[in-house]
């Protein structure tokens, strides 16, 4: 998948704040982000069907758009198997991060270890591993953003062509590992935080209520 360069600003801007996103508030949104990415997937096949058939712009966008809503659906209601996916992807990208030293074969393998162990504690620790989960891989995902503006890196090489390369690629940048893990753990204590405050919130509320 290759973008129009023009677009590159533009696209890193917004996966920079996709990412800060996840990683400051992803257990509040985790839905909406999941039905969004429905969304989109939806709508990338729906676009697909409708150039294969040559249809017009019309045509094109009522395809589109019911790809867009079949797609944003099936994600909301395949919610657990999001929750075992954003697990499956905090155990991979914890495995690519840690065994980055070593050649890419050990850390894809390590990774895709972790992130089937991941995968299935999330579906009993849903609310601790989507805290970690979207932690970690929201603040990874923002600063490989943030490369494009820094070191003009091509992310969506390293995101959606070459995952592989990752390790690689944080092995010749020795501070991408320890600023990564520095802003997921901000990033998660900011999310427990917010849970803690709507959680004492929920209690003052029902306090108030048997009093009355």
């Amino acid at each position: 998948m290759h973008f129009d360069p023009e677009l590159y600003p533009w696209l890193s801007a917004g996966l920079i704040a996709w990412g800060l996103l996840d990683c400051f508030m992803g257990y509040r949104v985790f839905k909406v982000t999941i039905t969004i990415m429905g969304a989109v997937i939806g709508a990338y096949f729906g676009q697909s069907v409708a150039a294969h058939f040559s249809l017009g712009v019309a045509g094109q966008m009522g395809v589109l758009a019911a790809g867009a809503l079949l797609g944003g659906g099936l994600a909301f209601m395949l919610y657990l198997a999001a929750v075992f996916v954003t697990g499956l992807l905090f155990g991979l990208t914890l495995g690519l991060l840690l065994f980055a030293n070593f050649t890419p074969a050990v850390a894809l393998v390590a990774g895709c270890g972790l992130g089937l162990i991941g995968g299935f504690i999330a579906l009993k620790l849903q609310k601790i591993l989507l805290i970690l989960s979207t932690s970690l891989v929201g603040s990874f995902r923002a600063l490989l953003a943030l490369m494009f503006f820094t070191q003009r890196i091509d992310w969506a090489y390293y995101l959606i062509q070459q995952p592989r390369q990752i390790p690689a690629l944080i092995d010749n940048n020795a501070w991408l590992l320890p600023a990564t893990f520095t802003l997921a753990v901000v990033g998660a204590l900011a999310q427990f935080g917010f849970d803690g405050k709507d959680s004492a919130k929920k209690e003052r509320s029902g306090e108030g209520k048997k009093s009355k």
